[in-house]
């Protein structure tokens, strides 16, 4: 990297690590912040021709900070995400300006919610220049923000329709919230014949479709208000759309609202319908887990065989098998497993009874018959999907009991 400069070196008053340095692409603003450097007393050596990267280049081999960064974003393919390094590299002492072509306010505040401190657009004028200079100096020290863990994600599909991939996404999410205390997000993806509200006895929200079809206005508050709280634990967001109507949205609508819900849970389970798999490749990349779930049927085979493989190419994780559903099996697990060439992960018997009384009362089958064994199944795989340990048992009680005693 030619002409690049140490991380301005100072004077006696203005010591290095406490001064202003710019990185900026185009001439008409190299010349700005070269004339206000010099107003302020400041080297010419201040202002160098780059951006971002040359930034990022030259702060890793310094510890020192300037006070203040001016740093030309044009031409960098995530500027959110590079403001976001940018940010956490300086730490709070620095005050990062971002410079650039786009006039978009969408785009300004992710900008700010990433760690700058403002976002001026070009052309670039001496009077904005010395205004950020002036705010800077004023602010208050920046607290730098923890790192916080995305939600585990976690991908639910029915190799075929009826095998009972809703039912599968529906308890093991109410599981995961209430059983092992993770705050989690269930989203269903069937915006005309989901039945992950109906099955917990919810009125589907209002928000999901305008949340696909518009993600540039999607936020926490709009998220928040589209879903319905099944409890503190367990929220649900859905919809029934009319049948007639036709719901369209880009690929990268789905992977902003999974973003936005990533942020405000500890778990999100995404109840998916397999044609949309193609659609929704980013989302089965950033997956900790993919769910399939089949009958033990040919077709099960066959399908989940070719779904296996899709998702390999569209860079999905390793699959999950899970199988069972309410149809009489046609083969056994050993010619299930010869098969598909793998292992099924787990097997959930046959119980119809108690799922049926459960989905006729609008609830959990874990909420009425706790010890079913399609309950202690699908435990075993909640606690997988959440990367959780079983509830701790209740031990005895002594204390409790010399009390009661004693009474």
């Amino acid at each position: 990297m030619s002409g690049v400069v140490p991380l301005f070196k100072g004077s006696a008053d203005q010591p290095a690590g406490e001064v202003f340095l710019a990185y900026v692409s185009d001439d008409a603003s190299y010349q700005v912040a070269r004339t206000v450097a010099g107003e302020m007393g400041w080297s010419a050596g201040a202002v160098q021709r780059g951006g971002a990267g040359d930034v990022l280049d030259l702060l890793g081999g310094h510890t020192l900070a300037p006070k203040i960064l001016l740093v030309d974003l044009d031409g960098t393919a995530n500027p959110v995400v590079t403001m976001a390094r940018l940010a956490s590299t300086l730490g709070p002492d620095s005050r990062t300006v971002g410079l650039g072509t786009p006039n978009d306010i969408d785009l300004y505040r992710d900008l700010l919610a990433a760690g700058a401190a403002d976002y001026l657009v070009k052309p670039l004028t001496p009077e904005a220049l010395h205004q950020v200079i002036r705010a800077a100096n004023q602010a208050p020290k920046r607290v730098q923000q923890q790192e916080v863990t995305p939600a585990r994600l976690v991908v639910v599909v029915g190799v075929r329709g009826g095998v009972g991939a809703s039912t599968v996404a529906v308890n093991t999410a109410w599981m995961i919230g209430h059983e092992f205390k993770r705050k989690t997000a269930l989203l269903d993806l069937d915006l005309h014949f989901g039945t992950d509200t109906l099955a917990l006895d919810l009125e589907p929200g209002r928000g999901l479709r305008e949340a696909l079809e518009t993600p540039n206005r999607l936020d926490s508050l709009l998220v928040k208000s589209s879903m319905v709280n099944e409890s503190d634990w367990l929220s649900v967001l859905g919809a029934e759309e009319p049948v007639e109507d036709s719901v369209s949205f880009g690929p990268t609508a789905v992977s902003a609202l999974l973003e936005e819900l990533r942020s405000g849970f500890q778990v999100v389970v995404v109840d998916m319908p397999r044609h949309l798999l193609p659609v929704h490749r980013p989302v089965l990349g950033s997956a900790d887990q993919v769910i399939l779930v089949s009958d033990f049927s040919l077709a099960g085979i066959r399908d989940t065989v070719r779904l296996m493989g899709s998702i390999k190419v569209l860079g999905g994780p390793a699959c999950h098998v899970v199988v069972g559903g309410p149809r009489k099996a046609q083969v056994d697990k050993a010619t299930f497993e010869r098969g598909i060439q793998g292992k099924i992960a787990h097997v959930i018997p046959e119980d119809d009874k108690a799922i049926a009384a459960a989905t006729n009362q609008g609830k959990a089958v874990a909420s009425m018959t706790p010890q079913a064994s399609s309950v202690k199944a699908m435990r075993e795989l909640a606690m997988t999907m959440a990367d959780a340990r079983p509830p701790a048992k209740k031990g005895f009680d002594l204390v409790g009991w010399l009390k009661k005693d004693k009474g």
